[in-house]
């Protein structure tokens, strides 16, 4: 049934035109190919110890300018020096003990996720008034098509009456809730799946239950709860910790952009590795490594897969060992236990550059400013991922990516939102289309008649779809 729908949602004469415009990078929230290199204070300076040639210290020759006059932050320009943070003092300690500096890689990970100050464990930084918005905080029509599709892939895997159903990374818990709304209907599905949310953050744990309505039946063992409707939640810190053995459905929604990557540039005597350290000025600074370095060897499986024109091109290449490890976490499970992967976010099809980038209040800022006020992100390497996946297993398929207009489009979001038009206040109505802009739309909305620092700016094109799948289930929609 499920399927027919999609069928006929997909043909192309029912989908809404779309007005193509060229969107302009520093409105996105991570859409800028801004990077440590082109960013003001992080030029690559080699250790005073190292001996390199004039050309591992080229700078690339493209910069953003980032506009800080919306940033309410009087300490930031301020010239009076400001003792250091506690995340701070931890970087510099580590440093001083390693006798040497961190990768770009460490340095993400510690300002996202130290257990004490990183950026994302103490807070809510999501939606207008956090530090950036995702998909599922612009509009509820997101969750609702991405519980199409694990309902769609339910339904090619036979309708197994218990099935993991397993988000990394849930924010607030705003993507799940709405999934399990607009699945309600369908009390097949809701009642055979058991929910796995992978979140390291208390903070963000605490609001995803209070979004999901959750009952803590078992008080001792607060990562189990219940929904009201009596789907069974479980927190982990980890996939791995997700029980095995149960056909299992992963939904990896911004979440792939966070895991830290480690940066390289060409030098005369090959690639070295970008480094953090602290100079003389008791400032961070962007070195390069003396000699190799254990990322050195995921550098060579990316470089592997790539063409030979791509690399001649590339002066700056960044690989993300986390991501091509989880991956193959996710293909195995996948292979042994049925199912599959949908992972949506912002990234291309082709080897990455130099991406990674600050963003706070919504505004782009130096990558080495005040770590842990800021969300650290890079683009996404999909085609490491299907190389990832396909490596590990031979049961498994890749499929995309598509962009994320075509996916939520032929999913039939278009019949989505002229259904909820149809009973709505004006302002809702507004809301409602902005929100459509926003998911499928490619650059400035047409329709806006708002202030222009409120303009709409569609995230369809920047945003990309791939799907993991067991072979036996098929190909997923919408991927035909």
């Amino acid at each position: 049934m499920l399927r027919r729908f999609i069928a006929q949602a997909s043909l192309p004469q029912r989908c809404r035109c779309l007005i193509s415009r060229q969107p302009s990078a520093d409105t996105f929230r991570r859409c800028s190919s801004s990077s440590t290199a082109a960013t003001p204070g992080t030029s690559v300076e080699p250790p005073p110890d190292a001996q390199f040639s004039d050309d591992c210290t080229s700078q690339p020759s493209a910069r953003i300018s980032v506009d800080r006059s919306g940033l309410n932050n009087p300490p930031e320009h301020s010239h009076e020096p400001l003792a250091d943070s506690e995340l701070v003092k931890h970087l510099k300690s580590i440093i001083k003990f390693r006798g040497g500096p961190i990768s770009v890689a460490e340095y993400m990970e510690e300002v996202l996720i130290n257990p004490k100050a990183g950026f994302y464990i103490n807070r809510d930084v999501f939606g207008a008034e956090g530090d950036f918005i995702t998909s599922p905080e612009v509009s509820q029509m997101f969750g609702e098509m991405i519980g199409v599709w694990a309902m769609c892939l339910w339904e090619q895997m036979g309708q197994p009456n218990r099935v993991n159903l397993v988000e990394l990374g849930p924010g607030r818990g705003t993507l799940m809730a709405d999934l399990l709304r607009g699945a309600s209907k369908f009390e097949k599905f809701t009642q055979s799946i058991n929910i796995h949310m992978i979140e390291v953050s208390p903070a963000l744990k605490k609001i995803q239950k209070t979004t999901l309505k959750c009952n803590n039946e078992d008080g001792a063992n607060e990562n189990n709860a219940t929904t009201l409707t009596g789907t069974p939640v479980s927190w982990h810190s980890t996939l791995e910790e997700v029980p095995t053995g149960l056909p299992t459905i992963i939904i990896a929604h911004e979440f792939f952009d966070a895991l830290p990557v480690h940066q390289f540039q060409k030098a005369s005597r090959g690639w070295c590795e970008k480094m953090i350290d602290v100079g003389e000025d008791s400032k961070f600074r962007v070195v390069l490594s003396p000699q190799p370095t254990p990322a050195t060897l995921y550098l060579l499986k990316r470089c592997k897969w790539a063409q030979t024109e791509e690399l001649t091109k590339l002066e700056h290449v960044e690989v993300c060992p986390k991501a091509m490890d989880l991956t193959q976490t996710i293909a195995k499970r996948i292979s042994s236990d049925g199912g599959g992967a949908l992972i949506i976010d912002y990234g291309l099809g082709s080897i990455i550059s130099d991406s990674l980038q600050a963003i706070r209040k919504h505004k782009f800022v130096n990558i080495l400013d005040d770590p842990g006020s800021a969300d650290l992100s890079a683009y996404v390497d999909f085609p490491a991922i299907k190389h990832s996946a396909e490596e590990v297993s031979e049961d498994v398929c890749v499929y995309g990516p598509i962009t994320q207009s075509q996916f939520l489009g032929n999913l039939g979001i278009n019949f989505r939102v002229e259904a909820l038009l149809q009973n709505c206040t004006d302002e809702q109505a507004e809301s409602l289309r902005t929100g459509y802009w926003r998911l499928v739309g490619d650059g400035e909305a047409p329709f806006w008649e708002g202030p222009d620092e409120q303009t709409p700016i569609g995230m369809g094109s920047r945003y990309l779809a791939m799907a993991i799948v067991n072979k036996k289930q098929g190909t997923p929609v919408p991927f035909h």
